[in-house]
């Protein structure tokens, strides 16, 4: 059975440990900030034993803190890296499909989602530091308390709408970049002609502007990240400063022990420290949440060998038509499926072969090997034997014997250690496809694709493929046509795009 389902996130996700550890850090640097301001109360009233004996403590904790967090978020990242990358390799068995992601996104959104958990925990951080709220208020009463609650309601917009603006700064950088290297590519595929028409000129300045404007973007990326972070420091250096000042006039007055001023002014730091860092952190949690959502839409597909049709669509729906698909198909069965172009012929086939999920139905599949063959197969760099044995051991006179079947002759085909480029360049479509075809019987596949090839052959070409697929008594074959079969004998037929 080939059943299709989206990929389960990994097991051990890390985000209840990333919480707790988050609630621990954040009761240890209050704990920490109550203890500092200790020592220095020690050290004021000159009991320098003890004052310093507690900074050491302090530091001796926070460095034993700090080296605790470092390590497990070095080892949550490297086994969430690992555990996706197992799933990803999964991936790389089946043809990227136009329009879709390349692998490279799939492999930096499992880098992203790594830093998933280092960010839990600075989140957690960050909300359970408003506790150290009611350590203020003990300790110096209302006025100071309400200062850093309205500074810290001030920020948190703040924070939002600059995170916001450098989110969508770098999305636009991105795609300037991917449209430069694109462009650059294209320009250069055409140097000859632009060459020749003496318009290098065009090129060259075309080049220039589009690399301009990313440099614009990338200087106002720049721009507006320094000004989120001048908007953090001064709203952090507000915040203490406003409660270090009411704090000292209490002092001044003989309202407030100079133990309780200093947790004040300690704690108000420490709380607007894991806002900070967490504010800081913007682009890692949009990119560790929008990379985890990506690698959760994507399908992987797993096969389970079953009794039963080599092929079976049950209520079948793709991702192209509305219509459904229900078929079987035994040994030595043709298949012939039609319908007019843009009908979703290709995207029905590559869907029974497991290479795009359904959005609805089942495929099931007791087939070990598939023939896919289109005008869109690639070939290989390398010689014509290694593209067609794909490095298994054939008898030369077989292989020639199949070429010559397949109507590939000539002096181009006589040595089979000829070089061919994987573009096919110096090769028709359908040399190139016969070629692949080629490939495909050679391996004697339990089913072959043809998907709407016949048209790049002439009538001659068709006749001798369609005498040399007559002798695969056992070998199912499903055709894709506009129209009618040219390369086989359907006992089946699936008419697609048809209205009644």
């Amino acid at each position: 059975m080939a059943s299709v389902d989206p990929t389960p996130a990994p097991k051990g996700s890390f985000s209840g440990p990333a919480r707790a550890l988050g609630a621990i850090n954040v009761f240890v640097s209050l704990g920490l900030a109550v203890l500092v301001a200790y020592a220095l109360t020690d050290l004021a009233h000159r009991s320098l034993g003890t004052g310093l004996l507690l900074l050491l403590i302090v530091l001796v904790i926070r460095w034993l803190v700090a080296l605790i967090l470092f390590e497990w978020n070095t080892y949550t990242a490297r086994e969430i890296r690992q555990r996706w990358r197992i799933g990803a390799v999964d991936h790389l068995r089946f043809p990227r499909l136009e329009g879709e992601r390349s692998r490279g996104d799939l492999l930096l959104a499992i880098d992203h989602a790594a830093e998933g958990p280092s960010i839990e925990l600075l989140a957690t951080s960050a909300r359970l530091s408003v506790l150290g709220l009611t350590l203020v208020f003990w300790s110096v009463g209302w006025l100071s308390t309400l200062i850093t609650v309205i500074l810290m309601a001030v920020a948190v917009p703040l924070y939002q709408r600059a995170g916001k603006r450098s989110e969508a700064l770098a999305h636009e950088y991105q795609n300037r970049r991917a449209t430069l290297e694109s462009r650059q590519l294209e320009l250069l595929g055409h140097a000859p002609e632009l060459r020749a028409l003496g318009a290098t000129e065009y090129g060259a300045d075309e080049i220039t502007a589009i690399s301009t404007s990313e440099n614009t973007l990338a200087l106002r990326a720049i721009r507006v990240a320094l000004e989120s972070s001048l908007v953090t420091e001064f709203l952090s250096g507000v915040s203490i400063g406003l409660v270090a000042m009411v704090v000292g006039f209490s002092l001044l007055n003989g309202r407030v022990t100079l133990l309780r001023a200093l947790i004040a002014v300690l704690v108000t730091g420490e709380i607007f420290t894991s806002i900070r860092k967490f504010g800081a952190e913007f682009h890692r949690r949009e990119n560790a949440a929008t990379s985890l959502a990506l690698l959760h839409e994507t399908q992987s597909v797993t096969r389970a060998p079953s009794s039963g049709p080599l092929l079976r669509a049950s209520g079948v729906v793709t991702r192209v038509s509305d219509e459904i698909h229900s078929l079987e198909l035994e040994p030595g069965q043709r298949l012939l499926i039609t319908g007019p172009s843009g009908s979703g012929k290709s995207t029905l086939l590559q869907t029974l072969v497991g290479w795009r999920a359904p959005v609805e139905g089942v495929v099931e599949s007791s087939t070990g090997t598939i023939g896919y063959v289109s005008v869109e197969s690639p070939l290989l760099s390398g010689s014509l034997w290694t593209n067609i044995t794909l490095g298994d051991d054939y008898p030369r006179e077989r292989v020639a014997a199949l070429l010559s079947e397949l109507a590939l002759t000539g002096a181009r085909f006589f040595d089979l250690d000829a070089p061919l480029l994987a573009d096919g360049r110096g090769l028709s479509t359908g040399e190139t496809v016969r070629i692949v075809l080629a490939r495909s019987l050679l391996r004697h596949p339990d089913v072959l694709i043809l998907d709407d090839i016949s048209g790049v052959m002439d009538e001659a070409t068709q006749q001798m493929v369609r005498e040399r697929l007559q002798r695969e008594t056992k070998l199912a074959i499903i055709e894709a046509t506009v129209d009618n079969a040219l390369l086989t004998s359907p006992s089946q037929k699936l008419v697609m795009g048809h209205v009644d």
